[in-house]
């Protein structure tokens, strides 16, 4: 067995989860198997965000752009002999601490590129020896209540021409979509108002709507530099459609699976998404398919109108025979 055994053990909660504003609360447990001189005894809170990736730079080789930003450090001295060391007997020493959590702290976070972390670590400093160190994580969620934010109807409006060469043209799509509100929480239904009319030759294959995660990293040194990627959590595929003469309104009803919420607290890694909707076509011309992206907000708590959002899947595209 050995000399020092420590423990942290959290006591107002029993999965490690917290939230931003709320008090962690715990005892530092030391176990001492024979008598020990100590210095002191050190409880020290963190959370860190940090990101790092590499990019090819012509003539340096590969470059790591990093970021990193502090937003909790707390040290707490639970223990400490008044003058000097002190010898301190065999047995089991428990040390209570509690610690206020800021408003501001931004939700955990773990991605490919960056993290948003927290953890305490338990320091028992013994003189002339190698401390005794003992590390536990802990996770930090976020409520984002749709009530206080600002959410508007919105729409979007696409007008693409195709041809081979600008004075042949081969058709125009015109297209939009437009939703009640941008702010939706898990469970409820996205319902996008698509509205298409494609004129001329090329033929529209299928309707694909997307709900996007968008996941921004930024970093600070050697400059400043950002690093976006996109994951599709849910989509609906309207195949093989048809559009009658003067185009073809739809409801598509999108329904939000369990995600992170929309996340601008922290300035190293930032959680967003977009309503994306892709017009397939289907024709030779490179790159002929056409995006509409919508920001949408995914929230926690649900506004007080919610209800209007809780219908059933809606498909009014015309099928084709």
């Amino acid at each position: 067995m050995p000399t020092v055994r420590l423990e942290i053990a959290i006591t107002n909660s029993a999965d490690g989860i917290f939230y931003p504003g709320q008090e962690l609360i715990g005892d530092v447990v030391v176990t001492l198997a024979k008598s020990c001189t100590v210095s002191k005894l050190i409880l020290t809170i963190f959370g860190v965000g940090k990101t790092k990736w590499y990019e090819r730079s012509a003539g340096r080789g590969s470059i790591a752009y990093r970021g990193k930003e502090r937003y909790l450090y707390s040290e707490l001295v639970l223990f400490q002999p008044q003058d000097k060391p002190a010898e301190i007997p065999a047995g089991c020493y428990s040390h209570g601490f509690a610690c206020l959590l800021p408003d501001s702290l931004p939700a955990s976070f773990e991605g490919k590129r960056g993290h948003i972390r927290y953890w305490l670590k338990a320091t028992f400093e013994r003189p002339w020896r190698q401390s005794k160190v003992l590390s536990q994580n802990f996770q930090i969620v976020r409520q984002l209540d749709l009530n206080d934010e600002m959410l508007l109807p919105v729409r979007s409006d696409l007008t693409k021409t195709f041809g081979y060469w600008s004075c042949v043209p081969s058709g125009t799509l015109y297209a939009s979509v437009e939703l009640p509100t941008s702010g939706f929480v898990p469970g409820q239904y996205i319902p996008a108002l698509i509205q298409v009319n494609n004129k001329g030759k090329n033929k529209l294959s299928r309707i694909v709507t997307m709900l996007v995660q968008k996941i921004t990293y930024n970093a600070r040194k050697p400059k400043a530099s950002q690093k976006v990627k996109r994951f599709i959590v849910c989509k609906n595929i309207t195949p093989e459609i048809t559009l009658p003469e003067g185009g073809v309104l739809a409801a598509e009803n999108l329904q939000v699976p369990w995600v992170l919420p929309t996340s601008s607290y922290s300035q190293v890694v930032e959680i967003g998404y977009e309503l994306v909707v892709e017009f397939e076509i289907d024709t030779c011309l490179f790159n002929a398919n056409q995006l509409i992206r919508i920001p949408v907000v995914i929230g926690v708590i649900p506004t007080r109108d919610a209800y209007l959002m809780e219908s059933n899947a809606i498909r009014l595209w015309t099928q084709k025979s």
